[in-house]
C-alpha cells in the first residue's frame, strides 16, 4: 500500500465519521427543541 492511498483513506474515513457526527448532533438538536 503506498501512502498517498493511506492518506487518502484516512481523509475519506476522517469525512465519512464528521458526517456522521453532524447528522447525529443536528438529529439530537431536532429533538431538544421539539420537546
Amino acid at each position: 500500500m503506498s501512502s498517498s492511498a493511506i492518506i487518502f483513506f484516512t481523509i475519506g474515513a476522517t469525512v465519512l465519521w464528521g458526517g456522521l457526527f453532524c447528522t447525529l448532533a443536528i438529529a439530537i438538536k431536532k429533538e431538544k427543541t421539539s420537546n
